[in-house]
């Protein structure tokens, strides 16, 4: 709170042994001493009564005590309060005129004379800087009122410091309007100083999204989409206690049954409105020839730069690694040429001809692609390697061996030697096919023929092993080449190798091979930023990293692709964010990427995660089940019959199973049929793991194991499951019976499963025979894998021999670097670095006696400390 000015008060220096009646300004006496000794005090009264008596009236009493009744408050800040301030208390104290001192006079002006207690620096400050050399305390400003509330922050009012009054004035008389209704309540009250009449007034009632059925909720606004604020806004008119609200609200009302068939029923009129936003788009006025003449010519005037010169400059701007290849790619897409068309203009070659069979390939038009090959041979334009090279993609393209290989043949046929083109195509169109062991085998047949595979080729095979998930393969192939054929990876492979970190979810080890591919003076491309992404997203602890990758990618202005913002919404699904992901849709919006249905599934997946957040409560579940059903609607809206609906039930099933709403999640199997799907392995994990791991019922859980389909395909996560719940119903039966399915599946228990086991079964015969299985294979298996290795490093070793060989050196050969070793530390000999150092004759014959530091330097070794062991 406020305070009153402090009354002025002078140092006794500045006292004046005697004054008169107009002494109020006396000049400062000079201390005689500064020693401990006090100066006699001096009594004002008795030096003639410069200093006027105290008030009767203590300061306190002036602030807190009674007004006279027809006193209006006032705020005085202007300077003219001061001076009438001033006048009116020296005429008080003195009861004469203080005009008359020449200070005053030359401060206040000599019309006004004041009456203030100043020594003479002060008053010279005053006189260059009136305002500022006053002291800077809010007493001088704010005299009177309280202080200000949280309501004057609304208003535009002014600062303590302002010196008008008019503008604080306006202040008090807003708030006095303000303060003065009935009803008024201040921002800052305690709810328990709250009248009865606030405290008792209901909160507005929550209202059910079925109260008005499915056409109410159609024509609510904020229904349709997943992530809409207005229509959350909309429900939020109060706040309840979730326990005494109505049975409406309860979480039946969201049961899967209802909202299933409310979705059913709702007629979809998407199609309309985006018929009618294709047609605004079509009314544009770029569209005619008219209106973009006009748009150049009012172009160049704005700019001064030629339409055709900025166009130019914009695509060298946009220019990526793969711009050219992905120009080309989209001509040949366009292409509607044939043989014919070509011989008629004059630009028939054997060049052109084999970018028309690429075209024609690349098109999925394998048929015209063939003929095009036969009028070729007829005309007289033979094919070559770049021929068949057209064809074999076109082979790619159809993910068809077969005809690669036929189309290999007939290539030998016509005497053609292969290329590393040629393969590469060929064991190209065995990878995407997923026959990567027949690509292997093609590699041999390289090598035989004397085409060692160069990067290209070696890229090709360990995307095919990725691709098929055999990634400890694929990394084997990625160190090996490395290290026995010395051949340094490229952007392409490293981006391949990241993917692979990606489908393992090894965040770590993918920021790993970023640093070696900057190491190797490399910079990663779009797609690699795009699997760094989807790596990071993987993860809980990188998954924010997948945003940093994001903006880089707009810093250095990359193309962002849907696969992009698809991991991104993965991101946010991993950290639970809504809000994130939120505006991430809105900026696909802006660059003009469709939401996809894998991008719907990462949304639903987002509320699951959100259910498991700690502290949770019932309204935000509650909530989290609406926004998931609105998702659902939204996908089926956007995307129709494109959508994966076993997919995208699946993760509504992971929602009620994380959120705790099992019986909600059993129903769920009943709604699968009404959306065309069947329920697969996913459902059936969502299944188990909450009736093993949260619900803990071990009858129902092996009711449904045992009728889970493709138990070969089954993950070793639920083997681990089915055995953990086994071990809780005590049953050596069925816990046999697991273990069974695990031996025939080759899936080895944990650690802690098997001490478990140990522990539980010590007095099972079956139980012990199982396990002396799992050691029997896990021998087997160890001394295979072993084998493999050894045989692996011998091959390559034996391939090195012989490309040694091929130059006419052996292993034993030194190597460039090894030469230049050699002769380096021969030169350290020559100067004697390895050099014994000289000793006169007797330290020599000491260091050579027992005893002494050169003997201990030369005999002590250090020893374990047993005793610490």
């Amino acid at each position: 709170m406020w305070r009153a000015a402090p009354r002025p008060v002078l140092p006794r220096r500045a006292l004046a042994a005697s004054a008169g009646a107009d002494g109020l300004f006396v000049a400062a006496q000079p201390r005689s001493t500064r020693g401990r000794e006090r100066q006699p005090r001096r009594n004002p009264r008795s030096t003639g009564g410069a200093f006027p008596a105290r008030p009767e009236v203590s300061p306190r009493r002036k602030r807190f005590g009674a007004r006279s009744p027809g006193k209006q408050r006032r705020h005085g800040t202007d300077l003219e309060d001061l001076r009438q301030a001033a006048r009116s208390a020296a005429d008080a104290a003195t009861g004469a005129d203080a005009s008359t001192h020449p200070a005053v006079a030359s401060a206040f002006g000599a019309e006004e004379p004041q009456a203030l207690r100043m020594r003479e620096p002060q008053v010279r400050r005053l006189v260059r800087r009136p305002v500022a050399s006053l002291p800077r305390t809010p007493q001088f400003f704010v005299r009177f009122g309280p202080l200000m509330s949280a309501e004057d922050l609304t208003h535009d009012a002014p600062s303590v410091m302002v010196e008008s009054r008019r503008l604080i004035d306006d202040v008090l008389e807003r708030r006095q309007a303000l303060q003065s209704s009935p009803d008024y309540i201040a921002p800052d009250t305690p709810f328990w100083r709250l009248p009865a009449k606030a405290r008792n007034k209901k909160p507005a009632a929550w209202r059910d999204l079925d109260e008005d059925g499915p056409e109410g909720a159609r024509e609510r606004p904020g229904a349709a989409g997943p992530l809409d604020a207005s229509g959350v806004a909309e429900q939020l008119q109060g706040i309840v206690d979730i326990t005494r609200a109505s049975k409406r609200w309860k979480s039946e009302a969201l049961a899967p049954g209802r909202r299933a068939a409310a979705l059913l029923e709702e007629a979809s009129d998407g199609a309309g409105r985006e018929a009618s936003e294709a047609a605004a788009r079509r009314g544009l006025p770029g569209e005619s020839l008219i209106a973009a003449l006009r748009e150049r010519a009012a172009d160049f005037e704005r700019t001064g730069v030629h339409p055709d010169l900025k166009e130019s400059l914009e695509e060298a701007l946009r220019h990526q690694p793969g711009t050219e290849r992905a120009a080309r790619l989209r001509e040949m897409q366009a292409c509607t040429l044939d043989f014919e068309s070509l011989v008629t203009q004059g630009k028939a070659s054997v060049a052109n001809l084999n970018e028309l069979v690429r075209a024609q390939a690349l098109q999925g038009r394998m048929d015209e692609a063939l003929r095009t090959h036969d009028a070729m041979k007829t005309h007289g334009y033979e094919p070559d390697d770049g021929t068949f090279v057209s064809l074999l993609l076109g082979a790619v393209q159809l993910r068809d061996p077969v005809l690669a290989r036929r189309l290999f043949l007939k290539m030998r046929e016509q005497l053609i030697a292969p290329t590393l083109k040629v393969y590469s195509a060929l064991i190209k169109a065995h990878t995407v096919a997923g026959d990567v062991a027949s690509a292997m085998s093609l590699v041999r047949k390289m090598e035989d023929e004397r085409v060692m595979p160069d990067l290209v080729v070696h890229t090709v095979v360990i995307d095919g092993l990725v691709a098929r998930g055999d990634l400890s393969k694929a990394w084997e192939e990625f160190h090996s080449i490395r290290t026995w054929k010395l051949i340094q990876p490229d952007e392409v492979l490293f981006t391949v190798m990241i993917k692979a970190c990606a489908q393992a979810q090894e965040a770590e080890r993918a920021l790993n091979l970023l640093d070696d591919l900057r190491t190797c003076g490399l910079y990663p491309t779009d797609i690699t930023y795009g699997e760094l992404i989807h790596a990071m997203a993987t993860s809980a602890y990188h998954a924010r990293k997948a945003f940093d990758f994001f903006r880089q990618m707009q810093a250095e202005d990359m193309p962002l692709s849907p696969f992009i913002f698809e991991k991104l919404l993965q991101a946010c699904r991993v950290l639970g964010d809504a809000k994130r992901a939120q505006g991430l849709i809105l900026e696909m919006r802006q660059c003009g990427v469709l939401m996809q249905p894998p991008m719907f599934s990462h949304i639903v997946g987002l509320f699951a995660t959100a259910m498991r957040r700690p502290k949770v409560t019932e309204m935000e579940r509650l909530q989290n089940l609406r926004c998931t059903w609105h998702a659902v609607a939204e996908a089926r809206r956007c995307c129709g019959d494109a959508l994966d609906w076993t997919q995208l039930l699946n993760e509504v099933m992971g929602v009620y199973v994380a959120g705790g709403f099992s019986q909600h999640a059993v129903e769920m199997l009943q709604q699968y049929p009404l959306f065309g799907a069947s329920p697969d392995a996913a459902t059936y994990r969502h299944l188990l793991e909450m009736l093993g791991r949260d619900l803990q019922d071990t009858g129902r859980f092996f009711a449904l194991w045992e009728r889970l389909p493709g138990k070969p395909e089954v993950p070793n996560d639920l083997y681990h499951l089915a055995l953990e719940v086994a071990l809780e119903t005590r049953s050596a039966k069925r816990t046999c019976a697991v273990l069974e399915e695990m031996l025939s599946s080759k899936v080895f228990p944990t650690p802690q499963l098997t001490d478990r086991l140990a522990k539980v079964g010590r007095h099972v015969t079956q139980v012990h025979l199982l396990v002396a299985r799992f050691v029997s294979l896990n021998k087997t298996a160890k001394v295979a894998e072993a084998k493999r290795e050894k045989e692996l490093l011998q091959t390559h070793m034996d391939e090195r021999e012989l490309e040694l060989a091929a130059v006419g050196l052996t292993r034993k050969s030194p190597t460039p670097e090894q030469e230049v070793r050699t002769k380096h530390f021969e030169t350290l000999h020559k100067r004697g670095f390895f050099r014994r150092p000289w000793l006169p004759y007797e330290e020599y014959k000491a260091s050579k006696e027992k005893g002494g530091e050169a003997y201990a330097k030369r005999r002590d070794r250090p020893r374990p400390n047993l005793l610490a062991a």
